[in-house]
């Protein structure tokens, strides 16, 4: 199989970049309106976790906020401090506008800050250890050594998150692995190819491979996400069973016997037709990014529209996943 794998030394020369890091923590109800709008804003992945400091400090507070972070890109020299209040103030102003939509929410807090590539990797090795995420699936960091489990029937992953999401801490990332884990352990011989749309750091795509799969495509339009994604695929030594590619997921062709997104609502709905389309018959749809409740039941809605068997859904904390049969 070909790759489009780009050599690590291409990656590790280019020139540093910088962010800002944009941090809302806002009211559930909120939660789609702001991350719709912060997708558009930066046109590549967000993160969603539940908030572990802010101003209140009451248990019941937290349980009803939660974060959404993105990075916004900008150079480092010239205007910089000019291009982040700007980025900031639009932010502040869609804030102040979404508050009036929804009177009855507490109101979104912000916080900002600059982010340099060089201090990314300092940051995560400070908090980022190897975790056992499903029954047979274990996450290293690469800076640790190798031990624990490791055999037949249990993996280990070779993670570095970069700047890409997916390390397997957010509930999200860990649902989608225990289904694909499940779906792979009780069909695993037909399941050929597969499909990783919005790869982030490439986790699910080489969950993918270890469970079994003979062919995986991870694909994902954040030039950093397919980087980050072809990094981790070397280091795992997977680069001759997953391809890494920023190409658009409508323009691929169909045959994939298992695909996984696990991305926004919003995405999953607009993407219903082509993810559906490209499932080869009695192919698996494993969804995952949906926030319990109404986000759910929308998705369970629409893809069952476009013919689609609702087969099963895990939850963890607020997140959902679900898997569904063509």
């Amino acid at each position: 199989m070909r790759q489009n794998i780009m050599p690590a030394s291409s990656i590790q020369h280019r020139a540093p970049k910088t962010w800002n890091k944009i941090v809302i923590t806002v009211d559930p109800c909120m939660s789609e309106a702001v991350t719709a709008y912060l997708a558009q804003l930066t046109g590549s992945g967000l993160e969603i976790s539940a908030p572990e400091n802010i101003l209140e400090s009451t248990k019941d507070f937290r349980m009803t906020r939660e974060n959404i972070t993105a990075y916004l890109p900008f150079a480092s020299h010239g205007h910089a401090k000019k291009i982040v209040a700007e980025q900031t103030r639009k932010v502040e102003e869609f804030l102040a506008r979404i508050s009036l939509i929804f009177p009855d929410c507490l109101p979104p807090l912000l916080h900002n800050e600059i982010i340099r590539e060089e201090d990314w990797g300092k940051k995560w090795k400070s908090f980022f250890t190897s975790f056992q995420v499903t029954p047979s699936l274990t996450i290293q960091p690469s800076w640790e050594e190798t031990g624990g489990k490791k055999g037949k029937k249990h993996h280990v992953i070779v993670m570095d998150p970069g700047l890409a999401f997916g390390t397997g801490h957010h509930a999200s990332t860990q649902l989608a692995l225990l289904l694909l884990e499940q779906v792979f352990q009780e069909s695993g011989d037909q399941l050929s190819r597969t499909l990783d749309v919005g790869t982030g750091s490439g986790i699910l795509a080489i969950g993918c491979s270890l469970f079994g799969a003979g062919e995986v495509l991870a694909i994902d339009t954040d030039s950093d996400a397919v980087e980050t994604a072809q990094q981790n695929i070397l280091k795992n030594r997977l680069a001759d069973r997953v391809t890494v590619s920023n190409r658009d997921v409508t323009l691929l062709k169909p045959g994939f016997h298992i695909v996984v997104a696990n991305i926004t609502h919003d995405i999953l709905a607009e993407l219903a037709a082509h993810l559906t389309n490209l499932l080869h018959q009695g192919g698996f749809l494993v969804l995952s990014g949906i926030l319990n409740g109404d986000q759910e039941q929308s998705i369970r809605q629409i893809y069952a529209e476009h013919g689609l068997r609702f087969l099963k859904n895990l939850n963890k904390d607020e997140w959902a996943a679900l898997l569904f049969q063509k």
